[in-house]
């Protein structure tokens, strides 16, 4: 065979990998096998070529390698025509790039800024915007509820096996295990579970308040950054495991969790290709990152074996994922409980920690921001029990200033990619072909000023072209004010668009814990102290420098907490 034949069939052969193979099913945990069958297949040519004519090795090498080349090229250069040319989302607009490669995303969101990203995208390209591959963020004000509200088909992405093999209700991608293995978490964070763990919130609560009152008798600010995440991580270690990680005793970082710190920043670039996180797992586990990734799971297993290892003296979380372990010893799938269990610990140390956080130190922001806000909610919750936490979750000013602050600024950004079921799905008139992945996005959903012209195809032949307006969910979106929770309704134009904790069956399980620790934190801190920002600080890095990795990491800023006893006697 002449040497541009074996050039047109490596070109060929790649096309065919792409068109054959490849274009077929998820690829993404398959991705560390694929390179290594690919290099181990080139390494072999060339090795024996290698045996049979030594004399020629360097050239030889090169030959494979040139070959190995245009392989490559042809099926990316297929990969590129497709996806431009003959995708069934080719007609949803968006970033030519973006359209090609979701590494165009990760190179623009380098800085973690995925929120800003996909803004921008929507006030450019409007309301359905093609941002990969097979991927549609989508704008609408409706979107979550077709997303997972009741009646949906779609499934969760190829996210949700992150950290596959481990599984738990929230990497499950399959509806009926997700249902199956929820329950178990329904009666680790039901209402009588968290009147168990009630005391130790307040005991965490308890030093909390400690830290503030040291640095406020000496006239020191605190950064709600640094203690509101050591409240949410100390919290979670004590009514999870029984085990205290003590950071707001020390005043100090645990390692462990500036690990998981660390290891969820990957997550701020490369969050939706999970093929390069998988290749990262595999290849990269002792470098950068990805040792912090590897190092945070470890952690999450030893606190899940220690606790095995102690009778616990009071309830918590882990109790209950025990228990469910130890009933299925015995039976055929003990390797997937092993999983499970480690999957819920991972969960559990994570979730149970990255909403909260954030949501504290954001709420602080706007407590500092808006002060004459804050002063009435201390005004309604000044004469309440402050440790009743059902009349807490019914105060119209706390919850309403709550809501609004997470509704500016929610905890969870960008999250929640699904999969639309095989026969596609609608909003507003707006058909998505199936097997796409979707996205909306609660940062922009939630605060924009209005929600771009509806652009999309109804069908799989037509061409997009409607331009209708989709107002805001919100009107004055980017005001600060909770009254539209309670005294003004009317500026709430579509109440299902606010969904900060998720909805249906997939909303966040911890959703009820999470704002009762919230809740508690202001009534308790707001009824001794006024909140003011810091002399010569503005709060402006706050949104100026937040990030977006898996949850909002807002920017540093420092508050001063004033003893309320002690405005009254001046």
């Amino acid at each position: 065979m002449m040497t541009w034949q074996k050039n047109l069939a490596a070109t060929v052969l790649g096309i065919i990998a792409h068109l054959g193979i490849f274009i077929r099913g998820e690829w993404h945990l398959r991705a560390p096998g694929v390179v290594v069958c690919h290099v181990s297949a080139i390494a072999t040519g060339i090795s024996l070529h290698i045996h049979n004519l030594p004399e020629a090795a360097s050239s030889i090498a090169v030959w494979w390698l040139q070959l190995f080349t245009l392989y490559l090229f042809g099926m990316f250069t297929t990969i590129t025509i497709y996806r431009l040319f003959f995708h069934r989302i080719r007609h949803f607009p968006g970033p030519r790039v973006a359209a090609v490669s979701k590494l165009w995303s990760v190179y623009q969101c380098r800085d973690s800024r995925n929120h800003l990203l996909l803004d921008g995208l929507h006030k450019k390209y409007g309301n359905f915007v093609r941002t990969g591959p097979a991927e549609i963020t989508i704008f609408h004000p409706k979107a979550w509820e077709v997303m997972d509200g009741a009646g949906n088909a779609n499934i969760r992405s190829d996210w949700y096996d992150i950290v596959h093999p481990r599984i738990s209700p929230i990497f499950s991608r399959k509806e009926e295990d997700h249902t199956e293995r929820r329950k178990v978490w329904n009666r680790a964070l039901s209402t009588k579970s968290i009147r168990d763990y009630l005391p130790r919130i307040l005991q965490q609560i308890g030093t909390l308040e400690s830290i503030i009152a040291s640095a406020s008798a000496d006239g020191q600010p605190v950064v709600p950054n640094d203690i509101m995440q050591w409240f949410a991580f100390d919290s979670m270690g004590e009514f999870a495991f029984n085990e205290n990680f003590g950071m707001m005793k020390t005043k100090t970082w645990h390692r462990a969790i500036m690990q998981q710190r660390s290891a969820l920043a990957i997550l701020g670039s490369l969050n939706h290709t999970v093929w390069a996180i998988r290749l990262a797992f595999s290849f990269l586990a002792r470098f950068w990152r990805v040792k912090d990734w590897m190092d945070m799971i470890s952690f999450c297993d030893q606190c899940m074996e220690r606790r095995l290892r102690t009778e616990a003296t009071q309830s918590d979380i882990a109790s209950y994922f025990i228990k469910e372990f130890y009933k299925g010893k015995n039976e055929k799938n003990w390797v997937s409980k092993k999983q499970l269990l480690s999957g819920n610990t991972v969960s559990v140390i994570v979730g149970g920690s990255d909403m909260t956080g954030p949501s504290l130190i954001l709420l602080w922001y706007f407590m500092a921001l808006y002060p004459e806000q804050a002063e009435r909610v201390y005004q309604e919750i000044k004469d309440v029990e402050s440790s009743d936490i059902n009349t807490l979750a019914n105060l119209p000013c706390l919850n309403g200033f709550i809501n609004e602050s997470m509704r500016l600024i929610p905890a969870a950004l960008t999250m929640g990619i699904r999969l639309t079921p095989p026969e596609g799905m609608t909003i507003d008139g707006t058909y998505i072909p199936g097997g796409i992945k979707v996205a909306a996005p609660r940062y922009t959903i939630f605060r924009s000023t209005f929600l771009g012209w509806k652009t999309g195809f109804r069908s799989h032949k037509s061409n997009p072209f409607t331009t209708i307006l989709v107002e805001s969910a919100f009107e004055d979106p980017l005001s600060f004010v909770p009254e539209r929770w309670y005294s003004r309704p009317e500026m709430i134009r579509e109440k299902s668009a606010f969904v900060p904790f998720g909805v249906g069956r997939r909303a966040c399980v911890g959703k009820n814990l999470a704002l009762t620790q919230i809740r508690l934190v202001a009534t308790i801190l707001l009824s001794r102290y006024r909140v003011r920002f810091a002399p010569g600080e503005t709060g402006e890095a706050v949104e100026r420098d937040m990030r977006d990795q898996l949850t909002a990491q807002p920017g540093r800023y420092a508050v001063v907490f004033e003893p309320r006893d002690q405005i009254v006697s001046t």
